[in-house]
């Protein structure tokens, strides 16, 4: 049980990175997680380092970022968090790719993207809309943050496997994801841009989907797993 002091401690870190209000949302809405309810932001990248060409980021020496299939990971299934077979070989079989970072020859960090539909948890899957790009189940150790991992992983993706120029990217997070949400300066072109949101109500042990107006509008939305996703849009 963490102490009153030790508690306190945390506080006063997350309001000198944070600042106040976005700690105690971050608490507010972590409170709310335990009770099964999840509330996270649509985002659609800009997608311009594609086209105007990005240099590489600087990564500490001993890392090594790649695209990886499924042989590469199955070592780590059950030993990295989130990772087990069953996820690994469906992701696989349709299509889905993988962007991961060594260390040391340890998994400390992947990045999955796909064109179809896919897994949000046990129950619940997400719609991705056509011309669009899914990045889901990113993750980097706690010991390795801070690195530029993930936007090397970004880099190597886009270097690697070249996706076509007009398709765009969209993905969703918690809203009080701060050391994802609160990442290094970028220029207005090459920000992500916030359309709605999505999440979960948990009632006896059943999950719930809720999608905002503009989160739809733009055809990315959280389903039960019987629903068949299944729209009908009009131009």
């Amino acid at each position: 049980m963490v102490s009153f002091s030790a508690w306190l401690a945390s506080i006063r870190n997350r309001c000198d990175e944070w600042g106040l209000r976005r700690s105690l949302y971050w608490y507010l809405m972590n409170r709310l997680a335990k009770l099964g309810i999840r509330l996270h932001y649509v985002r659609v990248g800009s997608d311009m380092r594609g086209i105007l060409g990005e240099e590489m980021p600087d990564v500490p020496v001993g890392y090594e970022t790649r695209v990886v299939g499924l042989a590469k990971l199955l070592p780590f299934v059950d030993v990295v968090q989130d990772l087990d077979r069953e996820f690994l070989e469906a992701a696989f079989a349709r299509g889905d790719t993988c962007t991961a970072n060594f260390y040391n020859g340890d998994l400390v960090g992947y990045s999955f993207s796909t064109r179809a539909r896919a897994r949000a948890t046990k129950q619940l899957d997400v719609l991705v809309p056509e011309g669009f790009r899914y990045g889901y189940k990113s993750w980097t150790h706690a010991d390795h943050r801070r690195h530029q991992l993930a936007r090397m992983r970004g880099f190597v993706r886009r270097r690697d496997l070249k996706p076509p120029h007009e398709e765009r990217s969209i993905s969703y997070i918690e809203t009080h994801n701060y050391p994802s949400l609160l990442h290094s300066y970028r220029h207005p072109r090459e920000r992500s841009l916030a359309m709605g949101f999505c999440g979960w109500l948990t009632l006896f042990g059943r999950q719930f989907p809720y999608n905002s107006r503009h989160a739809k509008w733009v055809g990315f939305e959280m389903v039960r797993k019987g629903d068949d996703g299944q729209r009908q849009y009009v131009r």
